[in-house]
């Protein structure tokens, strides 16, 4: 019969060399332990460079990405109870007894020192068996998610009885950005998610013509950057937009729009796109001239070229960009506010600064 070795008894000076020569795997696995394995083992100060997470029908897919370009792939099963650990070359599998298996998910995080899920991931999963109850302790604890990536949906999975949306709830207050990529064919269900402060939000709405992004479901987003891709989109709605924009009546913070028509820009539609908006057609930018917008994500395919461009003002001064692509895609950038006289401004707090300091010397 062995005697197990009490190996966090041991005095921190002993402990810790020790456990700075356990391989990779054996650190993660000590550190889903116990809270206080968790302490020792987080001051090895294992850094990571981001974590994504894929929710599956029976399990959480974990990836967590370092500098050295490896990856430790972890799966939890949910309907076995079980995780699968794999570094490399190295596997390890384990059952946690009457712990859920996404109970590993925070100590690993914490011992990577992640603040945040770089990528949460919904794929498509069976409409009448979704499987979610299983995660929402999971999703509850989540500190922060970068983006909240919905990868295929149906009809179903945004009605008002969704498990699939009563599950989004949980974690879009905690969400930066929200990616909707495919079949969203009621565009009412997503009024929700237009109204939350997200940084980005992307969403495709593929049917008929018939199904449209209403104006009223979206000019009002708070997103900074949105990205609407649809077939049945009113070039007339998107002049609205630009009217509303000219006259600071929509979305405050946002700083890029890019609304995919699918149809070509005729000379006509391209009139009702810019119609009263007092247009000037510019030279056509490059990329790199655009930069000093901000760190705004390019989104254009590899084929797809700009054919048009042109500059709105409003009565502030604020300018903004409209850009065509020979795909039928709108653009539309919004420049920062011009610091005008700011070398002034400088030159005046100098001479003021200087002056004081001349006061407080003959005092």
């Amino acid at each position: 019969m062995t005697t197990a070795f009490p190996l966090l008894r041991l005095p921190y000076l002993v402990l810790m060399p020790i456990l700075e020569q356990m391989e990779f795997m054996e650190r993660i696995a000590l550190s889903v332990l116990s809270k206080r394995a968790r302490t020792f083992v987080k001051l090895l100060k294992m850094k990571c460079n981001y974590i994504n997470l894929k929710l599956k029908d029976d399990r959480v897919e974990m990836k967590v990405f370092f500098d050295n370009s490896e990856e430790l792939e972890v799966d939890m099963y949910t309907n076995r109870f079980k995780v699968d650990l794999r570094y490399g070359k190295d596997y390890i599998s384990w059952w946690p007894g009457s712990l859920p298996p996404t109970d590993n998910v925070l100590p690993i995080m914490d011992v990577t020192h992640c603040k945040s899920i770089k990528k949460l991931i919904f794929p498509k999963v069976s409409e009448y068996n979704p499987g979610y109850n299983a995660l929402v302790p999971l999703l509850t604890k989540l500190p922060k998610i970068d983006e909240l990536i919905v990868e295929h949906t149906s009809l179903y999975y945004f009605s008002p009885d969704s498990p699939l949306l009563k599950v989004l709830r949980i974690v879009l207050p905690v969400s930066s950005a929200v990616t909707i990529s495919d079949h969203v064919r009621k565009p009412k269900y997503l009024r929700e998610i237009f109204k939350g402060n997200f940084d980005a939000v992307s969403v495709s709405l593929y049917g008929n013509y018939d199904t449209r992004f209403p104006l009223n479901d979206w000019k009002f987003t708070n997103a900074k950057t949105l990205k609407l891709d649809g077939l049945g989109f009113k070039i007339e709605d998107l002049n609205q937009y630009f009217k509303l924009w000219m006259k600071k009546k929509c979305n405050p913070r946002l700083e890029y729009l890019q609304v995919a028509t699918r149809k070509w820009l005729s000379s006509e539609v391209m009139h009702l796109l810019l119609k009263g908006l007092n247009a000037v057609q510019m030279p056509i930018r490059t990329d790199s001239q655009l930069q000093e917008l901000g760190n705004i994500k390019q989104l254009r395919s590899p084929d797809e070229k700009i054919t048009s461009e042109f500059d709105i003002t409003r009565a502030d001064g604020r300018r903004a960009t409209i850009r065509i692509s020979n795909y039928g895609t709108v653009y539309f950038y919004i420049w920062p506010f011009e610091q005008k006289n700011s070398s002034f401004i400088r030159l005046f707090s100098l001479i003021s600064t200087l002056y004081n300091s001349f006061i407080e010397h003959f005092k």
